[in-house]
């Protein structure tokens, strides 16, 4: 595949995923399970070309979150462990159970229908159970857990594969407190689980921010989500990673993902002159500006509209107007010889400069993941190194 075939393209580093992938192995604590979440197309940078890389690098576990992405991913002929974190609804069940796709579940209703379809086939259904521990999502707890667990003592055709957990608000500050309170509210529930017979399940509780900051909390299997893409969790992650390692580490993570486009037409406008859509920006000089052939249909948030920025022969061009569904417009006023078909990066490096998925999600009130998990899947991904 060739990126002078396409208007806008996404570069995913072969090389900067292992590095990310063995950095966090290195972390692990001795017997745990590094799996991926390559949910929401691999945050936007591509589930099958992840689950490509993931598999070179020896992962045997992916998360997603619906069965449709599972079934994408056995079509492709992956062999790994596929668990579903989201729900499956019950006319699914069968097409997990036939396909060995490890499902979440943690509701009586589902969890019969899962004993009497798993029975009709002739075959095991592994599932995973999420306790709830603070987050208030998916996820049981108390009697209702007791219920749970006297209805799966009674299956045949179900199997206990892991009983997991998930954190409210690890990756949001830099006091771990309410982490602590979930990770002992894990432990009693695990320890009652253990005490009403069950034995042998894998438990999970750590995300990327846990992985990297919180080694207690990797048990026997970790999902590694945004971390694999090479981009911290969160700025507090970020610091509190650095305050107990010191920096010189501030580089451990590399991004995986470049967005890149092409300059569709170069024109020149008026002191006076408006751009775009409701004439939200008026030229204050006789300037030369450039039509990018992306818009919010693509992903690129609208809210970067007259401030954010990209770069056009390693010199930074800021958004005029209003980012539209197929077009944005730049101004390359101040940097010279530049003509249509010219080479413009959205998010990564050129030259010496550089824009990363963190810095729009601050010019748009957002976060990484949002800025990278949104872009389109029509983007055609070029495998790079």
């Amino acid at each position: 595949m060739s990126e002078a075939l396409y208007s806008s393209w996404i570069e995913i580093s072969r090389s900067a995923y292992r590095k990310n992938i063995e950095f966090f192995r290195s972390r692990l604590t001795p017997g745990t399970e590094l799996a991926v979440v390559i949910k929401a197309n691999a945050y936007g940078h591509g589930m099958v070309e992840i689950a490509h890389f993931a598999d070179e690098c020896g992962v045997r576990v992916f998360c997603v979150h619906s069965i449709d992405e599972a079934l994408i991913l056995r079509k492709q002929g992956f062999t790994q462990r596929i668990v579903v974190v989201g729900p499956v609804i019950k006319r699914m069940a069968s097409a997990a159970i036939e396909n060995d796709i490890e499902v979440l579940c943690c509701d009586t209703e589902y969890l019969q229908n899962y004993e009497k379809v798993a029975g009709s086939l002739g075959k095991t259904v592994n599932i995973h159970l999420k306790l709830e521990t603070g987050t208030n999502r998916q996820g049981i707890s108390g009697q209702v857990l007791i219920n749970f667990l006297e209805e799966l003592k009674k299956c045949k055709n179900v199997k206990l594969r892991a009983v997991y957990s998930h954190f409210a608000n690890i990756e949001d500050t830099t006091d771990h407190s309410y982490a602590r309170f979930q990770i002992d509210r894990f432990k009693r529930e695990i320890s009652y689980i253990r005490e009403a017979g069950f034995s042998g399940f894998d438990m999970h509780f750590a995300s990327s921010a846990a992985a990297a900051i919180y080694s207690n909390t990797h048990f026997n299997m970790i999902r590694l989500g945004i971390a694999q893409y090479g981009l911290w969790p969160s700025k507090e992650t970020y610091l509190s990673y650095i305050i107990e390692h010191g920096h010189g580490t501030e580089h451990i993570l590399t991004p995986v993902l470049s967005w890149k486009t092409v300059i569709g037409q170069v024109k020149t406008v008026k002191a006076g002159d408006f751009i775009g859509y409701g004439c939200s920006h008026q030229m204050t000089r006789d300037s030369k500006i450039a039509i990018l052939p992306i818009g919010y249909s693509d992903g690129y948030d609208r809210k970067l509209s007259n401030q954010g920025y990209v770069l056009v022969h390693g010199k930074r061009a800021p958004i005029l107007g209003r980012i539209a569904m197929n077009l944005t417009t730049i101004d390359v006023t101040d940097i010279p010889d530049v003509k249509a078909e010219d080479e413009v990066v959205l998010i990564g490096e050129q030259g010496d400069q550089i824009i990363r998925a963190e810095q729009l999600a601050g010019l748009a009130g957002t976060i990484n993941y949002e800025v990278v998990a949104r872009l389109s899947s029509r983007i055609p991904k070029i495998v790079v190194d």
